[in-house]
């Protein structure tokens, strides 16, 4: 073998271990972003929620489990944090937008939001429930709550992959998404922040999961 077809061997080697490795983190090349891997890997395999000890805009303390098998519900979950004005708003737009259609398509005893932050040293129950009031949520369908233990927090943001970044300027860079915690208390699907109305279409004619 001359030389030059060695140096074509050697590339096309690094080539197809490259392709090998790029394959795996793309979950065999369905996926091109992060987001779109986790969508991948939460519908290959629904992730049970943790007890972690939580409280809510009416200063009630719940466990992230009491969404689990026991509730009964779907429910559709945003990550964020009330001071942000960026895809935060997103996020809560769509949560605003699956609200009004629950009310219209008579989903109230099947469907549930939640709202949950990651900054609980700021939005304190007073702080979510006022950003609760300016989004017309209604507490019976819409509850918002943070963490109540800081060593919670870390296992929260890992349960949904949302990475989080203090900006240096009081706010956080962070991605997101909108979650569907199924009726077996499974979260099994991550939509786009922007694409509420593809969450639903998913929940009315896509109902019955792995």
């Amino acid at each position: 073998m001359t030389h030059g077809a060695r140096t074509l061997v050697a590339i096309f080697a690094v080539i197809a271990l490259g392709l090998l490795a790029f394959g795996g983190v793309t979950r065999g090349f369905a996926a091109i972003t992060a987001d779109g891997v986790r969508r991948i890997d939460l519908e290959r395999a629904p992730r049970t929620l943790p007890a972690l000890s939580m409280i809510d805009q009416a200063g009630k303390t719940l466990s992230l489990a009491d969404y689990g098998s026991a509730s009964g519900y779907t429910t559709f979950v945003t990550l964020l944090y009330t001071s942000c004005d960026t895809i935060c708003r997103t996020s809560a737009s769509g949560l605003t937008f699956l609200q009004q259609e629950i009310r219209n398509r008579g989903l109230e005893g099947r469907v549930r939001l939640l709202t949950l932050s990651f900054d609980p040293f700021n939005d304190t129950p007073a702080v979510l429930a006022k950003h609760a009031r300016s989004l017309g949520a209604d507490a019976s369908l819409w509850r918002s709550a943070t963490v109540t233990r800081a060593t919670d927090l870390e296992p929260m943001l890992k349960l949904f992959d949302i990475v989080v970044i203090p900006d240096g300027l009081g706010g956080y860079s962070h991605n997101a998404a909108l979650f569907r915690i199924d009726e077996r208390g499974k979260l099994i699907k991550a939509y786009g922040v922007d694409r509420a109305d593809l969450a639903l279409a998913d929940y009315l004619y896509n109902k019955s999961e792995p």
